[in-house]
């Protein structure tokens, strides 16, 4: 097949499929949204990127939101035996994950590959349980799954292809694949991103997630789906963590026995959203853009591309600490394009693809040495907890102060630093 049937083939299958996130039937919009939300759109790089353009295909994730400057170039003229090396194809990847990080990830491998990638953008649990229909069904759909923590990937050999990449070996200790089929390729820190502006109006000082519960800002908070939603999911475990270490919200029997208070917190904080469940974290902070809310618990890396990309969002790591999850990603069992689904893992978390990514978004690696240097903030006590990147060791990746998981996928697990 030559690169004109590549990119009409593409476009053809971009044309006609797409589908809406998983909503909640109950709830309703909390605001007037202008920009919509994007599902699904076909990447191509290298070269076949000049008739893709001529073909109407999208050439890379971010000419739908910024323009031109993240739209992957095609590569310099080469010679045929050195352009011949690149792997190609075609591949089709299932995500949870936010448009910024996949432009931070996905046009780098294209060009890195010359493997046409086709985007679905699913909320975690819609990912995950379409990719087990089709495997169980033998249909060939995705190749790759990307987005959510190890415990998104419980059903392995069921669903997922062991493959344990060779990369595997100069990624931090704790962010390793563990157990062949969930390979870790970002750690997500949970934080509080706030509309300054209408917490000013509130009067209220939010500085962690206690002060989320003030009478001040009932229906203010927004929250996402933890049965659907990767990163709400990390935050209710955040949260029942938080709630244990907090004596106002225990409860003692007439025996004297003591039960912590973390899921009395949880719905304390849940119920400032006044019911208005969104269907992913992406559908909460635009809610907290444009006003609707003030306040959301998302991942990091999402909070600093909005503070990034408007006036309307500032990004407040909670004083209770910050819990910390490994995002990962895994090949799809009887994947139809196996070799770019392999050839993905391995240049999401090599050295070189992490460093790409990190050039265009807030990224705390899996790598020593790449990423985001700033710390986070000690953490609360619970299986939640995380430690500060920037220990007495200084190193700018947080060394081995990642978080980890365990084979069966905890939600985010603790991690220690070197004093």
């Amino acid at each position: 097949m030559d690169d004109r049937e590549v990119a009409e083939g593409a476009a053809a299958e971009a044309g006609g499929q797409g589908a809406d996130a998983a909503t909640d039937p109950g709830a309703e919009p909390a605001g007037d949204f202008k920009r919509p939300y994007l599902t699904r759109r076909s990447l191509v790089g290298g070269a076949v990127a000049a008739a893709a353009v001529a073909a109407g295909v999208a050439v890379g994730v971010s000419r739908c939101d910024k323009g031109e400057e993240d739209v992957p170039a095609e590569p310099a003229a080469q010679e045929e035996d050195a352009s011949s090396k690149k792997l190609g194809g075609k591949m089709t990847l299932y995500t949870c994950c936010d448009e910024a990080l996949v432009n931070a990830f996905v046009p780098a491998f294209m060009q890195q590959t010359n493997v046409v990638v086709d985007v679905v953008q699913r909320s975690a649990a819609a990912c995950r349980d379409e990719a087990a229909a089709e495997v169980a069904g033998g249909i060939a759909g995705a190749d790759v799954v990307w987005g959510g923590d190890a415990g998104w990937y419980a059903a392995g050999s069921e669903c997922f292809a062991r493959y344990l990449s060779g990369e595997n070996s100069g990624v931090i200790k704790d962010c390793r694949n563990t157990d062949g089929y969930a390979t870790p390729l970002t750690r997500e820190v949970c934080v509080i991103a706030i509309n300054p502006s209408q917490v000013k109006q509130l009067g209220v000082t939010i500085d962690g997630y206690e002060s989320l519960t003030d009478e001040r800002f009932a229906g203010w908070l927004a929250v996402s789906d933890p049965t659907t939603d990767a990163m709400a999911k990390t935050a209710a475990e955040e949260l029942r963590a938080a709630g244990d270490a907090l004596p106002a919200y225990a409860t003692t029997d007439d025996e004297g026995n003591v039960t912590p208070g973390g899921e009395a917190f949880l719905s304390a904080v849940w119920a400032q959203a006044g019911g208005n469940v969104r269907a992913t974290s992406a559908d909460a902070i635009q809610d907290v853009v444009d006003g609707a809310a003030a306040a959301a618990i998302v991942y990091e890396q999402a909070a600093r591309s909005a503070e990034a990309e408007t006036s309307q969002v500032e990004v407040v790591y909670p004083k209770e600490g910050c819990a910390v999850a490994l995002g990962c990603s895994a090949v799809v069992r009887g994947a139809t394009n196996l070799e770019q689904a392999k050839a993905w893992i391995d240049f999401a978390c090599s050295e070189a693809g992490q460093k790409a990514a990190a050039e265009k978004v807030c990224l705390r690696s899996i790598r020593e040495g790449v990423g985001e240097t700033s710390k986070i903030p000690d953490a609360v006590a619970g299986d939640a907890a995380v430690t500060s990147d920037d220990a007495a060791g200084g190193d700018p990746a947080g060394g081995d102060a990642a978080a980890g998981g365990d084979a069966a996928g905890s939600d985010a697990a603790a991690a220690s630093a070197s004093e």
